[in-house]
């Protein structure tokens, strides 16, 4: 998975907050953790419980981002 800008939506679905690929505008989007959800019902919001699958997996793309060199992946 390549790098991405992500935007943190609240899902109405579950109310947890999810991460959204930010150019991703779809009726139906998919967060990094493979939620989906209509894009009317997941308003971009920080606030509120996050997805730790979500966090997860961002946070790794993350990590080897900026590691580029870390072999031990």
């Amino acid at each position: 998975m390549e790098a991405a800008r992500w935007t943190w939506r609240l899902s109405a679905y579950d109310e947890r907050v999810h991460a959204f690929p930010s150019d991703e505008r779809a009726s139906l989007i998919e967060a990094v953790c493979t939620h989906t959800v209509p894009y009317a019902k997941a308003p971009r919001t920080h606030s509120g419980p996050r997805c730790v699958s979500c966090l997860l997996i961002v946070g790794d793309v993350l990590t080897a981002v900026d590691n580029p060199g870390d072999k031990s992946r």
